[in-house]
């Protein structure tokens, strides 16, 4: 059996659909028409685009789930599928190839169906004179079905040559051209756009960072207010979605969002009104503060199976009971913010924010002495302050490390790491690129220091704390997690054995130089 080629896709006419395509695919050609197929979809992607971020789409036809090329519209891997979820993960999959496909799009975020539509195929094998199959022709008609939406309709046809008929299959689609039943070449990544622009959808419209082009000679307070709007819009576009609790970063992009928000108002100083940046922080804090218990909880659940590996057989098993109570104060805890979230109080922050974010500022100068400052000005003084704060602090650390010492430092690299992100527009990327990437690597170890600390702390208090949960502990759940706070505590030691070193990569020549010429770029 001769193998197929390239497919070519071509727009077809609406009145298209009613011809008789024999007659239209000229001599010596003909039609045999294989089959058709009816079949509801259902796509499905990441609330960050993932799959699309890939030239993917994940598509449930009729009872299958697919994983289909945009730049080609074929199939790359498929399992069965029977329920349709509003949404799922890529651990949900049984299937090998189309769970490994999921999971290198992204391991943590939901799929989430974005819009449900009908798709018509017929299929057809085209003859030459001989009677000979030389290709395939399939003529695939997709509907929108969604609620409050026109029906919107596109059709398209699709050549495949078998190998060695390829001048087959461009007479046939000559012929079909000058009868004028098609309207030029198009691709699955198009139709695919199209159809989610009809059902309201902007595929790639999310960014869990905000997206702002600076001017390094605008005053810096234009500047921050538009980084604080993009950052707010950030925070909008993840608020509803926190009761859903669909996954665990939606939680975390609204919390990341919030720091910064608090960093830029804590760091740019003297360029907003005293009495307003005041209040706007302590909400701003409180705020997190509801999120805290939240994000605790969540970041546990995902070490489930990790914490589950930290342990001997024996010791496994009773964790989870200290899950199924995790859980538990993870609903009640979720409720309690979705209350918070649909209170008038909350309400009145968001509009108060975005007005003062969008309204013109009546301060006097001398309460906003920075405000007419350039972007570059301000940018530079505050990055080369944060710096010297990092590498002071960082150097002043002993060979014990402390938990003090180490949770104080990454509140500074944070902070250094948020002002770097904040002006990086204003600076070239080859400069700026190389400088958090080193940030990063430090970062990270301390973010996984302070991790580690932190759920240590929270399993010993399970144990200890006097009330009813110790009252209640069963000694088999006891020996799980004294088990676990030492695991932790071996696992967070190395860590922290893993500190000087890597903050001597940070704190070396090379990021010296990075830092220089990131803060001498505007001194000429």
């Amino acid at each position: 059996m001769r193998q197929r080629t390239r497919s070519t896709l071509y727009r077809i006419r609406p009145e298209s659909l009613q011809a008789d395509m024999n007659e239209k695919v000229g001599v010596p050609y003909s039609l045999v028409r294989q089959s058709a197929k009816h079949r509801n979809l259902q796509f499905y992607d990441s609330f960050e685009w993932h799959a699309w971020k890939k030239k993917s789409a994940v598509c449930k036809r009729g009872s299958t789930l697919s994983i289909v090329s945009l730049k080609t519209g074929k199939e790359q891997a498929s399992s069965p599928m029977r329920k349709s979820p509003s949404n799922f993960f890529a651990s949900d999959i049984a299937d090998d190839a189309v769970r490994q496909h999921l999971d290198s799009f992204t391991p943590l975020r939901a799929f989430i169906r974005l819009c449900r539509a009908e798709e018509q195929v017929d299929q057809y094998r085209i003859l030459d004179d001989n009677r000979k199959t030389v290709g395939h022709l399939e003529i695939t008609t997709l509907t929108l079905r969604e609620k409050n939406r026109k029906d919107y309709t596109e059709s398209f046809l699709t050549l495949t040559p078998l190998r060695g008929y390829r001048t087959d299959s461009e007479h046939v689609a000559e012929a079909l051209q000058k009868a004028g039943l098609l309207s030029g070449t198009t691709s699955f990544s198009y139709i695919y756009n199209q159809l989610l622009k009809a059902a309201g959808i902007s595929p790639g419209s999310y960014r869990s960072k905000p997206s702002v082009r600076l001017s390094p000679d605008e005053p810096v307070r234009e500047s921050a207010r538009k980084l604080l709007l993009a950052t707010f819009r950030i925070m909008l576009a993840n608020e509803p979605w926190l009761s859903r609790n669909i996954d665990t970063e939606f939680l975390h992009d609204y919390r990341v969002a919030l720091r910064r928000t608090r960093s830029i108002l804590a760091q740019l100083k003297g360029i907003f009104p005293p009495e307003e940046l005041s209040r706007f922080k302590q909400q701003f804090r409180e705020l997190a503060k509801r999120t805290n218990n939240l994000r605790d909880q969540d970041v546990y659940l995902l070490e489930a199976d990790h914490f589950g590996s930290l342990l001997p057989a024996p010791l496994r098993e009773p964790l989870g009971l200290f899950f199924d109570d995790l859980q538990h104060a993870h609903t009640q805890e979720l409720r309690a913010l979705s209350r918070h979230l649909r209170t008038r109080q909350h309400a009145e922050l968001l509009h108060t924010w975005e007005s003062f974010l969008t309204e013109p500022c009546q301060a006097s100068g001398e309460d906003t002495p920075n405000a007419a400052l350039p972007t570059s000005t301000v940018a530079v003084g505050t990055i080369r302050k944060a710096w010297k704060k990092v590498i002071r602090h960082g150097r002043t650390i002993g060979p014990e490390a402390s938990d003090e010492d180490l949770h104080s430092l990454r509140i500074d690299c944070k902070k250094l790491r948020y002002l770097l992100e904040f002006f990086s527009s204003i600076f070239p990327k080859e400069t700026i690129g190389p400088v958090i990437t080193h940030l990063k690597k430090l970062q990270d170890l301390l973010g996984k220091f302070v991790d580690l600390s932190v759920q240590q702390d929270y399993l010993h208090h399970r144990i200890t704390s006097p009330g009813a949960h110790s009252q209640q502990l069963p000694a088999t759940l006891a020996a799980s997690l004294g088990g676990l706070v030492t695991a932790l505590y071996h696992e967070r030691e190395t860590v922290r054995q893993r500190f000087h070193d890597t903050f001597r990569q940070f704190d070396s020549h090379h990021t010296a130089t990075l830092f220089s010429a990131l803060i001498d770029h505007y001194s000429s």
